[in-house]
Parts: C-alpha cells; sequence; structure tokens
C-alpha cells in the first residue's frame, strides 16, 4: 500500500515537472537558460518526463512497465542533478527534489526487481 502510494506521488510529481516544461512556464525557462541546453531540449525533457509519469501510473499494476518507468525517471533525474550541479553551478540545495525523486525511482526499481527473485 504504501510502495503505491509512493509510485503514484513520484508519478504525480513527474507529470507536474514535464507539464512545466512542455507548457514552458516562465520560472521553468529562466531555470533552462541556467543550463545552457537549447530550448527544444526543455520540450523534449519534458515529454519523457511525460511519458515516464503516466508509465509509472501504469506500472502500479504492470511491475514490467514499472522497472521501465523507473529506470527512465531514474536517468532524467541524474541528467537534472547534472544540470544543477555542473551545467548552472548551482548549491547543492537545488538538487533535492531530483535526487528524492532519484531515490525513489530506484526503490520502484529495486521493489519491483525484488517480486522476480
Amino acid at each position: 500500500m504504501i510502495a503505491t502510494i509512493m509510485q503514484a506521488i513520484l508519478a504525480v510529481f513527474i507529470l507536474a515537472g514535464g507539464v512545466i516544461k512542455l507548457v514552458r512556464v516562465p520560472f521553468q525557462v529562466e531555470h533552462w537558460q541556467h543550463y545552457h541546453y537549447p530550448m527544444w531540449f526543455m520540450s523534449v525533457t519534458g515529454f519523457l518526463e511525460l511519458i515516464g509519469g503516466i508509465a509509472m501510473l501504469a506500472g502500479i499494476k504492470n511491475r514490467y512497465i514499472a522497472i521501465g518507468a523507473g529506470v527512465m525517471i531514474a536517468i532524467l533525474m541524474l541528467g537534472a542533478i547534472h544540470a544543477h550541479i555542473f551545467r548552472a553551478n548551482q548549491p547543492v540545495q537545488t538538487i533535492i527534489p531530483a535526487l528524492v525523486c532519484l531515490v525513489l525511482a530506484i526503490i520502484v526499481i529495486i521493489r519491483n526487481l525484488k517480486e522476480f527473485f
């Protein structure tokens, strides 16, 4: 039950991040400019986050989808951490949301892989 709630919270958080990027909310555009990535890459990232969030929700009923969504979100969050620290030279505390999502994604992956063994 707790794992399902955690998975749903992760999905909603990732979905929100994807929507914010796709509609180009001004604060996100400003952040993106600090990362020195092209703006089209923000749309690609937002789309991938949308897919990852939807897949994470679908993964509540299907462990294979949950594992795939977890891997995808983990990769995206590693990219986010890299962007904050190395591309924008921001303080370490700015990675906290991405780090939390990364940890949750890893928990989802491990939890669903354990069912195979």
